[in-house]
């Protein structure tokens, strides 16, 4: 999952308990109550580690109220809805794309439960524990986040967000298929509007107000009726505190060297960053490091310093005709040989961008068909309006046989790939790991460029 929230947006310690949860258990048609989904997550993030070891977990009632943020005494309420979770069903279907067939799949979310004392012992189903344990796409939900929900269709909704989050957008789901999804009970709010007001409008609002992401619902209308509807998503933007002062993004390598190298307070280094380019800024930085009252320490207050050169634009002392000609000349062959490795380093990118596309599609390829199957539906549902786009614009090229085979598809279904499959980023060489695979004189183009170039410019080549 994402970076972990407190206060909307403020960033928490980064060791918050994170749960890897199979998009079966996510997507699952179920009438849950906030506080069973709650436990739930709970309990499986309590025994993944030993899920296929053990028969039987357990956990005691004061840590699983620790863990979903339960502030009250109230274990009657635990222990229903513990017993809710043995009466809910999960049921999953895959098509297995060779014989067509069906296979369908149902469990209860536990398969018994006992509270002992202070604890309580619980168990899955072999069904269950395979699933759970062995997932091919997955989304991480952070018990933290869900701790903040007040409300099931909330939780539900980030949910079934996380599982593509990075990719923008969700797939689009069957309105009919969202709420089962939602956990919204047969029968009610079946007029849309009803249920946007009642269901939709109020997890989305939660979801914005809780969690690490921002979501923005998209409809699908036939006619005048919803059919469809999908989310936007994007990652809330994080913020820190140093000292009592938040900033924006401590990432910034700028506004962290103004205030660990020349002394700026943080609202001052922000108000640089809004005030001046980051060349002017780094030009200055420049101007200063070569003078000499700097180089002999003669600068008593660097930060003053530093804000009197931008405010005043200092510049760098004037050197003599022949100094500067043998300057020019110096920089014209500094100018030619970084060419020269900047068409190297290229082409070490180019190489190695390839050498990723055949891991993900090598990867793909691999899935046994039944899976193979369920994920290229899910990316036909997800990447729907890139392929109508794609047949429209090009009829004439592609049609729904071939159209897979489109180099903007093949990019959007790797870059699917990434964040559905489990485990397939680990698979793939770091572009640094791949460098010391290749011969000397490669290694030696792109760790000389690296040196003669600013980070900035050189963080174009990584991917």
């Amino acid at each position: 999952m994402g970076a972990t929230v407190t206060d909307v947006g403020l960033e928490k310690k980064s060791n918050a308990p994170e749960l890897k949860k199979h998009a079966a258990t996510i997507h699952c048609s179920n009438t849950l109550s906030l506080l069973q989904r709650k436990i739930s997550n709970a309990l499986l993030y309590h025994a993944y580690q030993e899920l296929l070891l053990k028969e039987e977990h357990e956990i005691t009632i004061k840590e699983l109220c620790k863990l979903i943020a339960y502030q009250g005494h109230n274990h009657a309420a635990i222990k229903d809805a513990l017993k809710g979770l043995l009466s809910t069903v999960i049921e999953w279907n895959v098509v297995n794309d060779v014989t067509g067939v069906e296979d369908w799949t149902a469990s209860s979310i536990l398969a018994s439960v006992s509270l002992q004392g202070p604890n309580c012992l619980y168990a899955y189903s072999p069904r269950m524990k395979q699933l759970l344990h062995s997932p091919t796409m997955f989304g991480k939900i952070n018990l933290f986040i869900q701790s903040r929900f007040k409300s099931s269709y909330g939780l539900a909704l980030y949910e079934n967000c996380i599982r593509y989050r990075g990719l923008g957008f969700t797939k689009w789901f069957e309105i009919d298929l969202f709420r089962k999804l939602m956990g919204v009970p047969v029968g009610k709010y079946t007029v849309f509007r009803d249920f946007k007001r009642r269901v939709l409008d109020k997890s989305v609002e939660e979801v914005n107000t809780y969690s690490d992401l921002i979501v923005v619902p998209e409809v699908w209308r036939e006619g005048r009726q919803v059919v469809k509807v999908r989310f936007g998503m994007k990652e809330r933007a994080k913020k820190v505190r140093l000292g009592a002062q938040p900033i924006e993004s401590v990432e910034d390598d700028l506004m962290i060297k103004m205030m660990n190298d020349y002394g700026l307070r943080a609202e001052q280094a922000k108000h640089v960053i809004q005030e001046y380019e980051r060349a002017f800024i780094l030009e200055k930085m420049s101007v200063i490091e070569v003078s000499s009252n700097f180089q002999q320490g003669r600068v008593n207050n660097l930060a003053a310093y530093f804000i009197s050169a931008l405010k005043h634009d200092y510049q760098a002392p004037k050197t003599s005709h022949a100094k500067r000609v043998e300057q020019h000349v110096d920089a014209v062959q500094l100018t030619q040989h970084t060419k020269k490795l900047q068409t190297a380093v290229k082409k070490i990118r180019s190489t190695y961008l390839s050498y990723r596309e055949q891991i993900i599609d090598e990867s793909i390829q691999q899935l046994d068909s039944a899976t193979r199957s369920h994920f290229m539906q899910d990316f036909r549902d997800f990447a729907a309006d890139s392929l109508r786009t794609l047949l429209k614009l090009q009829r004439n090229k592609y049609n729904q046989e071939t159209v897979m085979q489109a180099p903007q598809i093949k990019a959007i279904l790797r870059q699917f790939a990434l964040k559905i499959l489990p485990d397939l980023e680990k698979n793939i060489l770091s572009i640094e790991q791949f460098i010391e695979d290749l011969p000397e004189k490669s290694r030696k183009a792109w760790h000389e460029l690296q040196e003669i170039i600013s980070q900035e410019e050189f963080d174009q080549y990584r991917v």
